[in-house]
C-alpha cells in the first residue's frame, strides 16, 4: 500500500512540475521589456481539458501535443501567450485556418501573415499555433501585443503558414 502511494504522489509532482514548464515562451525581459505575471504553464493531451472548459476536441483532434502558456506584462496591459504545439506543420497550419479572420490578416514578421485584431493576434509556423491577446476585451491599441507577439513568433522555429508571398 505504501509502494502504491509513493508512486501516486511521485506521478503528482511529475505533472505538477510540467504544468510550470514555459517551452518555447522565454521570460518577458527578454522579449523587449515586458515583465512576467504569475509562473509559466504547460498542458498535455491528458490535462488540456483542464486549462480549456470545452474546445479541447478542436486541437487535440488536429494534432496537438502541448499548450504553453505564459502571462506577460507592460505598464498597465496585460497580455497572455498560449503557444499550441502540434504533432507537424500541417497541424498547426489547419488550427490557424480554421480560427483566423481573413480580412484581418497582415504581415506580423519575417513575411509572415497574421490574423491580428486591437485585442488578439494568431498566426502559425512551423508545428506552433500562436494565440497572444490582450487581458482587455475592450482595448482599442495593439502596439505592445504586436510587439510581443512578434518577439514570440520570431523565436520559433520553421516556416509561417501563410506568407506575404503568397
Amino acid at each position: 500500500m505504501n509502494r502504491i502511494c509513493g508512486i501516486a504522489a511521485c506521478a503528482l509532482a511529475l505533472a505538477l512540475c510540467a504544468c510550470h514548464r514555459s517551452g518555447p515562451l522565454t521570460s518577458g525581459a527578454s522579449l523587449g521589456g515586458f515583465s512576467d505575471i504569475d509562473q509559466p504553464e504547460s498542458y498535455t493531451r491528458a490535462t488540456l481539458y483542464t486549462y480549456m472548459d470545452g474546445g479541447a476536441d478542436f486541437y487535440v483532434n488536429q494534432g496537438f501535443s502541448r499548450l504553453y502558456v505564459r502571462h506577460y506584462a507592460q505598464g498597465n496591459d496585460r497580455f497572455i501567450e498560449e503557444l499550441f504545439e502540434m504533432k507537424d506543420a500541417p497541424a498547426a497550419s489547419r488550427i490557424y485556418l480554421s480560427t483566423r479572420r481573413p480580412h484581418e490578416e497582415k504581415e506580423l514578421a519575417g513575411g509572415c501573415l497574421a490574423s491580428i485584431t486591437p485585442t488578439e493576434i494568431q498566426v502559425a509556423k512551423g508545428r506552433y499555433y500562436l494565440d497572444g491577446r490582450n487581458e482587455d476585451p475592450l482595448a482599442t491599441r495593439n502596439d505592445a501585443l504586436i510587439e510581443l507577439t512578434r518577439n514570440v513568433l520570431m523565436a520559433l522555429p520553421g516556416q509561417c503558414a501563410l506568407t506575404a508571398k503568397q
